[in-house]
């Protein structure tokens, strides 16, 4: 069994309290638990870790909304990209990019574009709870 949390540290989700999805900044996924800061979330998992506590955590950061598409938008191209990969017969590992190419060619290349933001959005969050991790 695992143990985990689903958190999230912007106010615009907290107000709904959903799990952000890849290219959206919701989903119809419930958040468990919420932290409001890297240091909060470094405090927990170093007092997870420090209780020998099995599981993993989800820390589930948004999209900036400047970089957040339409959700109709890309619930319509993903539908499309999925019945396609299984029009295809495309399935496990290929899956993946499959649908990461399908979908960014039907939405122009606009979800690519948000795919990236969210990396680096997930890659700064990393380094701030990093940081704040060996702080404490």
């Amino acid at each position: 069994m695992t143990n985990h949390a689903y958190l999230d540290i912007a106010p615009e989700v907290r107000q709904h309290g959903a799990v952000p999805a890849f290219f959206t900044r919701d989903s119809a996924f419930k958040v468990d638990y919420r932290l409001d800061s890297a240091a909060e979330i470094a405090a927990v998992l170093k007092a997870k870790w420090a209780m020998g506590l099995q599981g993993g955590m989800v820390v589930a950061n948004p999209i900036p909304q400047a970089f957040a598409m339409p959700r109709a938008a890309i619930d319509q191209a993903m539908d499309q990209a999925l019945l396609e990969a299984t029009q295809q017969g495309v399935a496990g590992k290929e899956s993946t990019p499959f649908l990461l190419a399908r979908v960014s060619e039907l939405t122009g290349g606009d979800s690519l574009a948000s795919n990236i933001q969210l990396v680096l959005n997930n890659a700064r969050l990393a380094a701030a709870i990093a940081v704040a991790y060996g702080a404490n």
